[in-house]
């Protein structure tokens, strides 16, 4: 099969092609580096959807990249919501086998005491407005009958990207610990799993609509520290207060601090296999401890 993918450079989706590949598919890859395959002008990208039997979608601005300016909320919504309504059109026209858009658990808000899932209601905060949008822009794909899918994904943990890059440098000199009071809900996913769900649903004749991309284990931010100190050998009891941390991130700060628990009862009903569930077992692997 022919998958177009954009965010191809990315923490996941560099994973995610490596992985198609290996799996026997072609990839077609969009960016905006020269030499890409399919650029962002909307002549190249029609071709590439045209060429494409699925369309996988995961570019957006980095959420932790910069301060959040108004200028910068701006960016972090349009670069979502833009990209994702012109493939969505472009999805509609061609009709590949099925279109399957990156979105994020902020789409559920802050939440400390609810057990989340696909069926819960949006949140109400700037976060989830941005995902309610993006997650809006796939319309015109599933409206014409393209087998359609969204993957809410949570904190991706893995080497070479993601939160776990930012946290493991304290650690490893031994001044690691929870993020604020350490007992908001951290609704995690080994990257591997994540990219296994995108094959799960594009191998799925039947999978469609939305898949939260979080294990079925969550745990709370002292408990994942704990875990990770474990993994690592090295104490795990130094927080970080919640004003510091707001100090050094400002807004984006919140993301950290405020928590949710998630559920991917989508994923499991349709028979979903998590390979790492636990969280002891997903940092080992990932930390090369055996």
């Amino acid at each position: 099969m022919k998958v177009l993918v954009t965010g191809v450079s990315g923490f996941i989706g560099s994973r995610l092609s490596d992985r198609l590949e290996a799996a026997g598919h072609r990839v077609l890859p969009v960016s905006r580096k020269v030499g890409a395959g399919y650029d962002w002008s909307a002549a190249s990208l029609a071709w590439g959807v045209r060429d494409a039997d699925a369309v996988i979608h995961l570019a957006g601005e980095n959420l932790f990249g910069k301060r959040w300016s108004a200028a910068q909320k701006e960016l972090l919504r349009s670069s979502r919501t833009e990209p994702t309504k012109q493939l969505s059109a472009l999805v509609a026209e061609r009709k590949p086998v099925c279109f399957i858009s990156a979105s994020a658990v902020g789409y559920y808000g802050p939440n400390a005491e609810d057990h989340l899932h696909e069926g819960s209601p949006q949140g109400n905060d700037f976060l989830a407005g941005i995902c309610a949008d993006w997650e809006s822009a796939t319309s015109a794909a599933s409206n014409a009958g393209v087998r359609t899918a969204v993957v809410r994904t949570g904190v991706v943990l893995g080497m070479g990207g993601g939160a776990l890059s930012k946290m493991l440098p304290p650690f490893k000199l031994g001044i690691g610990g929870p993020l604020g009071s350490g007992k908001q809900w951290v609704s995690w996913i080994h990257i591997d799993d994540l990219i296994s769900l995108f094959l799960f649903i594009l191998a799925n004749p039947k999978a469609s609509g939305v898949f939260n991309g979080t294990s079925p284990q969550p745990v709370t931010m002292k408990e994942f520290a704990k875990a990770l100190g474990r993994v690592l050998h090295r104490p795990a009891f130094f927080p970080v207060p919640a004003p510091m941390l707001r100090l050094a991130l400002g807004e984006v700060a919140d993301i950290l601090l405020s928590g949710q628990y998630v559920e991917p009862r989508h994923a499991m009903e349709a028979g979903f296999q998590f390979q790492f569930a636990d969280i002891d077992k997903a940092l080992t692997d990932i930390a090369g401890w055996k």
